[in-house]
């Protein structure tokens, strides 16, 4: 079901590309573009997962949820599973990029919140140029 979820947020995303499984972000406080990429665009072979990174297709693994009201949550996770951010793509393509540490003990620590907007690209080479 998460491949399926993934192929419906990128069109959701992006309803007048025929392929678009990138989305390229700038976000504030971060020097390099953000790119969410979905399935199957990936460069893993996983098939599950989106991607979020500073490449196309390459990064750490993300769940995709999809909001009733059109919005698009990215929870990612880091090598072990556990969540470390969250971005959320408005319809708009606005986007909140919500990011903290867990520590072994279970605490969360260093919470930090930026805005950007992101831009579908039609995929992985496409965002490249």
């Amino acid at each position: 079901m998460s491949i399926r979820v993934s192929l419906i947020v990128a069109l959701m995303l992006a309803p007048n590309l025929s392929h678009a499984g990138v989305l390229k972000c700038k976000i504030s406080g971060y020097n390099e573009d953000i790119f969410i990429t979905t399935p199957p665009d990936t460069n893993s072979n996983d098939g599950q997962y989106a991607r979020i990174g500073v490449s196309p297709g390459i990064g750490n693994r993300a769940l995709t949820v999809g909001d009733r009201m059109g919005a698009i949550a990215f929870v990612e996770l880091n090598v072990d599973g556990t969540p470390v951010g969250l971005l959320t793509v408005q319809k708009n393509l606005q986007v909140i990029k919500s990011s903290h540490s867990i520590d072994p003990f279970g605490l969360v620590s260093a919470p930090s919140q930026n805005t950007g907007v992101c831009t579908p690209c039609a995929g992985v080479r496409t965002c490249l140029q």
